[in-house]
């Protein structure tokens, strides 16, 4: 049997399921399943689990993934213990290079997502076609778990597209604020590349997303913002605002202020001077 979704054939084989419930010394020392995967639905309680390597905090809520191979050691609160559904299955099918429920490297705990309740209800279903073994249970389980296994997949791309979202918005931050520190510099894509050790072109590409404007762009509205300040508040020269700002020429200074603004620098300042200083 095989169902498909997202772009993606699953063909599983269920193994074992159960529940897990009013043990409160319930724990299985460090091992691992080198020819099945699990998956484990946290419904209340709370336990500590060490999954290759890394130990996690886990509470009702939490959904655990077990890919194959993957070592890992699960301990009950004594105090508040855990109730869990539980399922080991293989993916007969899968090719050795996807022969796993989520890609390898994303963390295997899966807190607050949306689709809990979802994967709960079908963890339940498994477990009851397995306990009760009607006819037709191992068709209506494989239709389960291959339901279980995309919404994980689909949860971690979400909560990775999240990630990349966060992190992407970090380093645009981080661009902005160089720019915000460094605007009177001649600071290329190139400079901005090096500085955060990430492709220029990479660079051009969050920033632009984030604040809808390129990093140059920026950088130049930066400096004719604050040539518009100087111009108005100082008695400073075209020239030597110009040059304050990183601009060898002034001719070149002033068509891009013209460019920005709509006016020469003279006539900016002559007519927002007369706005702030009316005679």
């Amino acid at each position: 049997m095989t169902a498909s979704g997202a772009g993606e054939d699953i063909q599983s084989h269920l193994l074992y399921a159960g529940k897990v419930s009013d043990s409160p010394n319930w724990n299985f020392p460090s091992h691992k399943h080198d020819d099945l995967h699990e998956v484990i639905v946290i419904c209340e309680g709370e336990g500590m689990f060490t999954i290759g390597g890394r130990s996690f905090r886990v509470s009702g809520g939490d959904i655990l993934v077990y890919n194959k191979g993957v070592l890992h050691e699960e301990q009950s609160s004594s105090d508040n213990p855990l109730t869990t559904y539980y399922c080991g299955f293989t993916l007969p099918q899968a090719s050795p290079a996807e022969d796993w429920v989520i890609p390898h490297g994303v963390e295997p705990v899966i807190r607050s997502s949306r689709a809990y309740s979802e994967i709960a209800a079908l963890m339940k279903m498994i477990v009851d076609e397995s306990s009760i073994k009607e006819e037709g249970y191992e068709r209506i389980s494989r239709y389960l778990i291959n339901s279980v296994i995309l919404l994980l997949r689909r949860t971690v791309r979400n909560q990775q597209h999240v990630k990349e979202q966060e992190t992407n918005a970090s380093l645009a931050e981080q661009i902005k604020d160089y720019i915000d520190r460094n605007f009177t510099q001649n600071v290329s894509l190139k400079d901005l590349g090096r500085q955060f050790h990430v492709n220029p072109y990479y660079v051009s590409h969050v920033f632009k997303d984030y604040y809808q404007i390129s990093p140059i762009n920026y950088a130049i509205h930066r400096r004719i913002g604050e040539a518009t300040r100087l111009l108005v508040s100082t008695e400073m020269k075209v020239w030597e605002i110009a040059k304050l700002l990183g601009y060898d020429n002034p001719n070149y200074f002033s068509i891009i202020f013209r460019r920005v603004t709509g006016l020469s620098p003279n006539r900016f300042r002559e007519s927002n001077q007369q706005n702030l200083f009316p005679r």
